[in-house]
């Protein structure tokens, strides 16, 4: 069974991989049209409510994942916080981690994890309800593995890294395959081409 579910995302992954945005100048594959996502009361690390996606003229950078993911989670994190440091323009994009494990990822259990690669990344939570329609929205695939008690489970989810626009529009998406520089590449190219 494990199997099966490794093997059903990686060709997942390979799929999105190989759809070509040859031609287009992105190293992401590019969305046409601009996916429009509906916007989700979701909490922050702060514990404050904010909208998600904003649509305050900023791009945005997102990642879902969990605090307690083994591998990809941290490694992915390590690659925006080069993403952060590299880009020209630093006020013209947000960079989110948003949680899809709502029972054990507290806004403040949130804050702890994300200072550990850059304080300057935002993390979202929610409720089950609201972040389950979120991982709708993006096309988020998640598995989960009960342990021994209630709190006590793994996830296993799909990996993409997703470019939002100013207008709260999904325009690119980034597997896992793609490096730090080629997204630098993108975001720098779209930035210099945007007035914020």
């Amino acid at each position: 069974m494990v199997i099966i579910r490794a093997t059903f995302f990686s060709v997942l992954v390979f799929f999105i991989s190989s759809l070509s945005s040859a031609g287009t100048g992105y190293q992401g594959v590019l969305l046409s049209p601009e996916k429009s996502i509906n916007k989700y009361n979701l909490i922050d690390h702060n514990g404050k409510t904010i909208k998600f996606p904003q649509a305050n003229g900023k791009f945005q950078l997102a990642f879902f994942g969990y605090t307690s993911c083994p591998d990809i989670c941290p490694t992915t994190l390590y690659k925006i916080k080069h993403v952060m440091r590299s880009i020209n323009n630093k006020k013209g994009i947000d960079f989110y981690f948003i949680s899809i494990d709502s029972e054990r990822d507290k806004p403040k259990h949130l804050r702890e994890f994300l200072d550990f690669f850059d304080p300057e990344i935002k993390g979202l939570t929610g409720t089950v309800h609201n972040i389950k329609k979120v991982e709708k929205e993006f096309g988020i695939l998640t598995r989960k593995f009960q342990g021994q008690s209630s709190l006590a489970y793994k996830l296993e989810h799909s990996v993409f890294m997703y470019l939002i626009n100013g207008q709260g529009k999904l325009m690119l998406m980034y597997p896992g395959s793609v490096s730090a520089t080629q997204i630098v590449s993108d975001i720098n190219t779209l930035l210099s081409n945007t007035k914020i």
